[in-house]
């Protein structure tokens, strides 16, 4: 699991290196939360760093926006996606995760899961310095089923049937 991170306020004019983004952002709790984060889905989960997009707006998530629906002017923190995992995309969303500085609550699961209702993700999950879930759509109890941690993107490929 993911270590705990110091939950501390940090000064407005600090940045911190996004290896994502490939650039500066300031520090702010809930960035500090997310960038941690990224480090350990790459480093220590393996998840291809290539296939994570950070602060993207939904509508500009390409399987997204070639849908007739209205969609919402809301930006996913964390997407990783992964090759072969949908019949008409290269690429698709495997993992949506919302970043928190503050406590994780229904009420994050109810934003995170109305994000997934357009993106479409396999897994979404919730995380702030202190504590990590991931969930996933249970049909036959008709609402998402949540573990403690996130499994390594080997695992989660295999839970979908795409690698053992």
């Amino acid at each position: 699991m993911m270590e705990t991170m110091a939950s501390s306020i940090p000064n407005p004019n600090q940045q911190i290196f996004c290896a994502v983004r490939r650039e500066y952002v300031a520090a702010g709790p809930e960035e500090l939360v997310r960038q941690k984060l990224i480090s350990y889905l790459i480093h220590t989960l393996q998840f291809p760093a290539s296939h994570i997009v950070v602060e993207k707006s939904l509508k500009q998530m390409p399987h997204v926006a070639l849908t007739d629906q209205q969609i919402p002017d809301r930006r996913a923190d964390i997407v990783c996606y992964a090759k072969g995992i949908h019949p008409q995309h290269d690429l698709y969303p495997l993992l949506l995760i919302e970043c928190k500085a503050i406590k994780l609550s229904a009420k994050v699961v109810n934003q995170v899961a109305g994000y997934n209702h357009f993106l479409k993700s396999y897994f979404i999950a919730i995380a702030n310095p202190d504590e990590i879930q991931m969930g996933w759509w249970d049909s036959t109890a008709q609402k998402y089923q949540f573990i403690d941690y996130i499994p390594v993107y080997a695992e989660l490929m295999a839970k979908i049937g795409l690698l053992s």
